[in-house]
């Protein structure tokens, strides 16, 4: 018999898939966090917004069950807008389009004294990076030791008690990388959008004698490094992550995932669910001793290009070998990658100068696309097709960015073209019919992950026929 999510629960869970670690629902976490703490569900909700003025708690508006929705009057002024979108139903690509697009009006603008994604990009904010790989790996290592010695762990995160003890992370799982390999990661990333800043036209920056990405990654392959990336897609939580104690000891995990409509008709006649994906450009550099984990995307850190891939381990979104990562197309080796490396220098210009003389918000992530969309323009210039969905930059801020690239010409060669005629062609997700929507399904298939415990998945993976129980 097919399985079937609830329409009153996207989240709903595969008691039956299998993982190393215990899952529970999130309703049913909720359920048993309220009760356990002898709260009501109105004050537990008043409690949950009054802790909403934290940015990382904020994708909770999305996932909170319906008849748990917090209603506008109980968010904070500036949050009440879109929690009047929220309390209606699941988002749609059109909406999530349009709330992009009206982003800088709805929420307040960037603080004078924040730094704008140029800043970010070009680490001028920051202390000065090492110059050679050696003084970073020393970097690391002090940063890693300062890091372990500031931080402090209990049993139970403060506030559990409050909530059933219901906490907002993952608590017990750990990362792939050691403390001082992440910081690793980190520097490295940083490096890389330092060199790719030199593409403002001020004086060049070096690193091992190098001034460009695509250069230092000659020069690692040169001395025998191995350097793959490949675009990957995975179910995204915007980083937010729960989990509940156990009676007996140990914790459950509480897998998360932000539930949209898709906008198109399924073989039932019902409009088809999904959960919006994550998506980037996954780095893997391996030399003597050395793994380095990189992603580029449009992010919420303020600004598009490299991060470092510091995620802890969730088996149930972001393992690399059960299915729950999907990897897309061919991986970019050798000359292609460093073909790569310069094109992302290139979108990088662009898009974090729009977003600086525009003041965007966050750099302008969700204006200038998400993170998927920044994955889409890289497949659509390097193999001239997409395969991810829901792709929503708008029309507007297209221009925009066309005409963005166009004022920076030089610097942007030579890719100008290329990015441009991709713009162009990549499709929009806000409304679909006919054939648009069909292309529109197919890609929507295209990304999903391979293997889920999420039901909703499954189905979209295994659709069940018309008729059938």
């Amino acid at each position: 018999m097919a399985l079937r999510a609830s329409n009153s629960d996207p989240l709903a869970l595969d008691d039956q898939w299998s993982c190393p670690v215990p899952l529970l629902g999130f309703e049913a976490a909720l359920e048993r966090s309220v009760f356990r703490s002898g709260l009501s569900r109105s004050d537990w909700l008043k409690r949950l917004a009054n802790e909403l003025h934290k940015p990382q708690l904020l994708p909770l508006l999305w996932l909170l069950p319906r008849r748990w929705t917090l209603s506008p009057a109980q968010l904070p002024p500036k949050l009440q807008a879109l929690g009047g979108v929220l309390e209606r139903g699941l988002l749609t690509p059109a909406l999530l389009a349009a709330l992009a697009d009206d982003l800088p009006h709805l929420l307040p603008a960037p603080k004078p004294d924040q730094p704008n994604a140029l800043i970010l990009w070009s680490s001028s904010h920051r202390p000065a990076l090492p110059r050679d790989f050696a003084t970073l790996q020393q970097a690391a290592s002090a940063e890693a030791e300062s890091e372990s010695e500031s931080s402090s762990s209990t049993t139970t995160p403060a506030g559990a008690a409050l909530t059933g003890g219901l906490v907002w992370r993952n608590v017990g799982l750990s990362y792939e990388q050691s403390p001082q390999e992440r910081q690793r990661n980190s520097l490295v990333a940083r490096v890389l959008n330092r060199l790719a800043a030199n593409r403002l036209g001020e004086e060049p920056w070096s690193f091992e004698g190098c001034t460009t990405s695509s250069g230092w990654l000659e020069q690692l392959q040169a001395s025998g490094w191995q350097a793959w990336a490949q675009l990957r897609c995975s179910v995204a939580s915007f980083g937010l992550g729960a989990s509940l104690p156990q009676e007996a000891g140990g914790w459950s995990q509480v897998p998360l995932a932000l539930p949209i409509r898709t906008g198109l008709l399924g073989a039932d006649g019902d409009e088809m669910q999904s959960l919006l994906p994550h998506s980037c450009l996954e780095l893997e550099l391996r030399g003597p001793g050395q793994l380095l984990r990189l992603q580029y995307y449009q992010g919420t850190e303020g600004l598009c290009g490299w991060e470092a891939l510091n995620d802890l381990e969730r088996p149930w979104q972001n393992d690399r070998h059960n299915g729950t990562v999907h990897y897309l197309g061919e991986p970019y080796e050798g000359e292609r990658l460093q073909q790569l490396f310069d094109l992302l220098e290139v979108i990088a210009l662009v898009h974090n100068h729009e977003a600086s003389e525009r003041q965007l918000l966050h750099g302008g992530y969700g204006s200038l696309g998400f993170c998927i969309d920044s994955s889409a323009l890289i497949q659509q210039v390097m193999e001239g097709r997409c395969q991810l969905f829901p792709v929503l930059i708008g029309g507007i801020w297209r221009e925009r960015l066309l005409r963005r690239i166009e004022q920076l010409g030089a610097a942007a060669a030579p890719w100008l073209e290329p990015y441009c005629q991709a713009l162009h062609d990549l499709p929009h997700d806000g409304s679909l019919h006919g054939g648009a929507a069909a292309s529109a399904q197919q890609r929507l298939l295209a990304c999903q992950p391979l293997s889920s415990p999420f039901v909703l998945v499954q189905q979209l993976a295994h659709p069940a026929q018309p008729g059938s129980p």
